[in-house]
């Protein structure tokens, strides 16, 4: 699978898709749609797209729905800026991103613990039980963000062959998803720290597909259930490969 990767990845880059007017702007658009339909937003691939590009709402849909996706897109441009400049991880960084996310939809929780705020990317204060699954106690989140932190600047500079670039977006994403660290966004949050690997490597953008969404969750929980990182990596691949065939068939339409 991870050959077949290598070929597509080939002839996709052989396009020169990068060079076509607004190419990257409206991939990342499209990231942006499936990202926020995962999360079960109302909005299409067009409605988003209308926008993000011209700053039309769609007519009937939530607002709530609308800011998602505007607050999504704003924290990717951001990343790509600082990807630019080869920013390292820090558990800031990491909240700041979190912050964009939920700019506009987030909002103060009261817990035993404390009160914070979804909307300024604070650490939760509070256990989470999502899919008949716990994630790791608030007073933990701290020090494992240190730690992954820590495991990524240790790896960044250090791969360079496209196959484990990729290996390593996805196990950054599998590993801060796994931490839960906000009370709302980490799955946004996570897939957007994925695609930062590949920009920092000035590599192609991975889309997870929204039509997928169940055997994403899948290959998530069975990660964890075998503590084998490689099932998830190799889902990352199977989506990454679904990708590159798709803009390469689109591509060979117009030819």
């Amino acid at each position: 699978m991870w050959t077949k990767l290598s070929k597509y990845r080939k002839k996709y880059i052989e396009l020169n898709l990068q060079d076509s007017i607004d190419y990257e702007k409206f991939c990342m658009i499209s990231i942006v749609y499936h990202s926020t339909k995962i999360e079960g937003c109302s909005l299409t691939e067009t409605d988003t797209r209308v926008l993000l590009d011209k700053d039309i709402t769609a007519k009937g849909k939530p607002l709530m729905d609308h800011l998602m996706i505007k607050d999504h897109f704003k924290a990717f441009v951001y990343l790509k800026n600082q990807a630019f400049n080869k920013r390292k991880f820090f558990v800031e960084f990491i909240k700041d991103v979190n912050a964009l996310v939920m700019k506009n939809t987030g909002s103060e929780i009261s817990s035993i613990a404390g009160e914070f705020d979804t909307s300024k990317g604070d650490l939760r204060l509070l256990q989470v039980y999502v899919d008949k699954k716990y994630f790791p106690n608030y007073k933990k989140i701290s020090d494992l963000l240190n730690n992954l932190c820590h495991e990524i600047n240790n790896r960044i500079d250090n791969v360079s062959e496209p196959n484990e670039v990729l290996k390593l977006s996805a196990d950054i994403h599998y590993n801060l998803v796994n931490i839960h660290p906000f009370g709302d966004g980490n799955g946004r949050t996570s897939r957007l720290f994925m695609n930062y690997i590949q920009l920092y490597h000035n590599q192609p953008l991975i889309k997870i597909f929204t039509e997928d969404r169940v055997e994403y969750i899948n290959a998530l929980n069975e990660s964890e259930d075998k503590e084998n990182i490689d099932v998830f990596r190799d889902f990352i691949c199977k989506q990454q490969i679904k990708f590159f065939q798709a803009e390469i068939d689109k591509y060979k339409k117009i030819k």
